[in-house]
């Protein structure tokens, strides 16, 4: 798979929301670093699809269907994950959706959708990996938040900048209590990338991003994934509740 780097070899890492996109492109650095990754998706034929690409570059894949704003399917995901390995080492939390509208076209149901499964579904995993982490003194936890969610955005997006900085909050807030427990919780806030996600916005809307990016290019979603990699190994044990940006320098902090 290209990569000399197995720094996560023998990890058990799972990754939501990687059937495609920039979880996807996660879960095949993980893979490509060693780790055994649980590619998570709401539909297992697309799960398994993803899987099957890991498998077929060299990597260790197992495709897993649950919603993640649904606290019952991830709960018996999580068990069901626990009864086959033992352990779970690394857990990302990428699983989220795009919804480019301003302000007054957001919707009550729109607004409930978008923090539903960016910030509850983030909560809901890291509700049900903590007990087993807790019981190793051993966990990676890496949010996915946004450069959104520290920055805001451009155009109104209020309800996906706010789920987004919730991920941030969330992130030091747990980072806090793990910590103690030799658990390691932290978070990527990525710029503009390039997936089926910004496929989504308009052409106006995409050039109007980009030229304000110093790098003057979208990122590339591995990329993001090698930022993951990076806060997922043990490079990084003594990184607790930091949120890394990538984002090709369109807001410094």
């Amino acid at each position: 798979m290209g990569s000399t780097h197995k720094d996560l070899r023998g990890k058990i890492a799972i990754v939501t929301g990687a059937a495609r996109g920039l979880g996807k492109a996660t879960a095949e650095v993980l893979a490509n670093r060693g780790a055994h990754v649980i590619v998570n998706d709401r539909e297992l034929a697309d799960a398994t699809k993803a899987a099957e690409t890991i498998s077929a570059q060299g990597g260790q894949a197992t495709p897993l269907a649950f919603d993640v704003s649904d606290v019952e399917q991830v709960n018996d995901g999580f068990q069901r994950l626990l009864a086959q390995f033992h352990r779970i080492d690394i857990l990302v939390n990428n699983a989220g959706i795009g919804d480019f509208v301003s302000f007054p076209e957001i919707t009550p149901e729109k607004w409930d959708r978008m923090l539903n499964i960016h910030l509850k579904g983030s909560f809901n995993c890291c509700q049900a990996v903590l007990p087993s982490m807790k019981e190793r003194e051993y966990g990676k936890i890496v949010n996915v938040s946004s450069v959104a969610g520290k920055r805001g955005d451009f155009s109104g997006n209020a309800h996906y900048t706010a789920a987004k900085a919730g991920m941030i909050g969330l992130t030091k807030s747990l980072a806090g209590y793990a910590a103690p427990f030799g658990i390691n919780v932290n978070a990527v806030a990525p710029g503009l990338v390039a997936t089926n996600l910004t496929d989504e916005m308009s052409p106006e809307w995409k050039a109007t991003t980009i030229a304000r990016i110093p790098a003057g290019r979208l990122g590339l979603p591995e990329e993001i994934g090698r930022a993951i990699a990076f806060l997922a190994s043990d490079d990084a044990s003594y990184i607790f509740g930091e949120t890394l940006s990538v984002n090709g320098g369109s807001y410094m902090d």
